[in-house]
C-alpha cells in the first residue's frame, strides 16, 4: 500500500478501532498485550533509542516539549511523542516540536501497512486487529529509529498503567499534575485516578513529579517505594517557582531549597507553565548532572539555556497575531481554565471576546462560572466532530451565568461573528478559543 500525502497515511491509520471518538470506554478496552506483540513483529524499534515517560492529567505536551528541547540543546537529536493534535497528526510525532519531512511518516505508514497482514497475536490477546492509537505509538517508535533520534520523549494517552505508551523501560517517568478527568475508565476517586498514572513507575526507574494533592501524593509514594525507584518531588527540592509576565514574556525563576537559582525565559505564558518548566528542568538536571557521564552542572545549565523554553506547542495559550489578537488554549477542565484565565488577565486584562466548545462529559457548568466574568462576549460552538457533543446543552449552561450568550453552531460562522462584533465595537481586545483542544482547531484553522 502507498501514500501520496502524510495525511493518507494517518487516514489509513485512523480507519482501526479510535478509542479517541468512542465516548463510552471502560478500563477493559485498554490491553498491553496486543502492543507488546505488535514492537515485537515490528523489531522492537522502541528498543533503539533512550526514553523519558510522561503521565498525568495537564502539563503533558508542555513539560514534554520542554524536556525534548532540552535534549535538543545538549546535543542529541530528539523525538517528541504527543496527543491530542490541533491540525495535523504530524504534530504528535516530531523532532523536538519540528515535523519530520513528509517522506519519513509515509514511510513509516507504508512499513506499518505492508507487516499488518502477517500480524497475529493469541486468542488470550483478543482482537488482533490494533487500534488507532497503538499504530500511531508504534509509528513514533520506527520514526525515531529510522531518523536514528538518541532520545524520545513519550506522551501517554490516557492513565498510564495499561496506556499503549507503558511497554517502554524509561530512563525517567515523569508525572504532572493530577486531577479528576476520565473517571469513567480510570475510576471516580482521584485515589483510583493516580494508581492508573502512576502505573507508569518502573522498578529501579527514578520518578520525577510536580506538586499533587496529597491523597495523589500517597499513591505516587507508595508506588515508587514498591518499585525501588528513587523519587524526586519538584515541591521538596524547589522552595519557590516564580513566573513573572512582561508583557507575552514569561520570566522564570528557579529557586531551590539549598538557595541556588536558575533563571530563563519562557515563550509559553502562564504560571502553569513555570511549573512545568521547573519539573522538566529537575529531571535534565538529574540525568545529566548526577551518576556515570554527568557534565560540570555550569557547562550543563549554559548547554541547556541555548534552546530551553524556545519552543511553543500548538494550542497551548498560544497566541497568534493578524489583524486581530488571537489565543488557542484546549483548557478542558475548571481547574486548568483557572490556569489560562490568570494569564489571560496578566496580559490583556478582562476584555475581549471567547469563543467556547465542550465535547460532552467535560464540566462545561464549572468552567462557564470562571470564564463569564473576564469577556465583553462569549459565543458558544460545535468543537468539530470528532467527539460527540451538544453545543447548545453548553449554550444553555452559559445563558445561566450570561443571559446574552451567543449560540454559533457553525464554526466558521462563529468566527465571522466574533470578527463582526469587535469591528462594530460590542467587543474590544483579543479572541480566545478554549473549551476544547477539538474546538481549537476548528477556529485556529481558520486564522492560522
Amino acid at each position: 500500500m502507498e501514500f501520496p500525502t502524510p495525511e493518507d497515511a494517518f487516514n489509513y491509520l485512523g480507519t482501526f478501532m479510535n478509542f479517541e471518538k468512542k465516548r463510552k470506554q471502560t478500563i477493559r478496552d485498554y490491553r498491553l498485550s496486543r502492543m507488546k506483540a505488535l514492537l515485537s513483529h515490528f523489531g522492537q524499534p522502541h528498543q533503539d533509542i533512550k526514553l523519558i515517560h510522561i503521565a498525568g492529567s495537564k502539563g503533558k505536551g508542555s513539560t514534554g516539549t520542554l524536556i525534548a528541547s532540552g535534549l535538543e540543546s545538549l546535543g542529541f537529536k530528539t523525538g517528541l511523542y504527543t496527543s491530542p493534535h490541533v491540525t495535523s497528526y504530524r504534530e504528535r510525532i516530531t523532532e523536538s516540536g519540528a515535523f519530520f519531512s513528509d517522506s519519513e511518516y509515509i514511510k513509516a505508514a507504508e512499513e506499518i501497512a505492508s507487516k499488518l497482514d502477517t500480524f497475529t497475536v493469541d486468542e488470550e490477546t483478543g482482537t488482533s486487529e490494533p487500534t488507532t492509537f497503538e499504530l500511531l505509538t508504534l509509528m513514533a517508535f520506527i520514526i525515531f529509529r529510522n531518523t536514528n533520534c538518541a532520545w524520545g520523549v513519550i506522551e501517554t494517552g490516557i492513565g498510564g498503567r495499561l496506556d499503549a505508551t507503558n511497554v517502554i523501560i524509561p530512563e525517567a517517568s515523569v508525572i504532572t499534575p493530577i486531577e479528576t478527568e476520565h473517571t469513567d475508565i480510570l475510576g471516580d476517586t482521584l485515589e483510583k485516578i493516580a494508581f492508573e498514572k502512576a502505573g507508569i513507575i518502573k522498578r529501579g526507574i527514578p520518578v520525577f513529579t510536580s506538586p499533587q494533592n496529597d491523597r495523589v501524593m500517597e499513591v505516587i509514594e507508595r508506588k515508587a517505594e514498591a518499585e525501588n525507584a528513587s523519587l524526586y518531588r519538584a515541591d521538596e527540592i524547589f522552595s519557590e517557582i516564580r513566573s513573572t509576565q512582561k508583557g507575552k514574556e514569561n520570566r522564570i525563576q528557579l529557586i531551590k531549597r539549598d538557595g541556588a537559582t536558575t533563571g530563563f525565559t519562557l515563550s509559553l505564558p502562564g504560571e502553569i507553565q513555570a511549573a512545568n518548566a521547573a519539573l522538566a528542568w529537575l529531571v535534565l538536571e538529574k540525568l545529566f548532572t548526577q551518576g556515570p557521564g554527568a557534565t560540570e552542572y555550569g557547562s550543563f545549565e549554559n548547554e541547556v539555556l541555548k534552546q530551553f523554553g524556545k519552543k511553543i506547542l500548538p494550542g497551548r495559550f498560544e497566541i497568534v497575531e493578524k489583524s486581530q489578537t488571537f489565543i488557542f488554549d484546549g483548557a478542558h477542565t475548571p481547574e486548568s481554565t483557572k490556569h489560562m484565565m490568570r494569564t489571560y488577565e496578566n496580559i490583556f486584562g478582562r476584555k475581549g471576546l471567547l469563543i467556547f466548545g465542550s465535547v460532552e462529559g467535560k464540566d462545561f457548568r464549572g468552567m462557564a462560572e470562571i470564564l463569564v466574568p473576564y469577556f465583553d462576549k462569549i459565543i458558544i460552538s460545535t468543537p468539530g466532530t470528532f467527539k460527540e457533543s451538544d453545543p447548545e446543552t453548553v449554550w444553555k449552561a452559559f445563558k445561566e451565568v450570561r443571559k446574552d450568550t451567543i449560540l454559533e453552531k457553525d464554526p466558521l460562522k462563529a468566527y465571522t461573528k466574533a470578527l463582526q462584533l469587535i469591528e462594530t465595537g460590542a467587543a474590544n481586545g483579543p479572541v480566545l478559543t478554549a473549551g476544547s483542544f477539538y474546538m481549537v482547531s476548528e477556529i485556529r484553522s481558520l486564522v492560522v
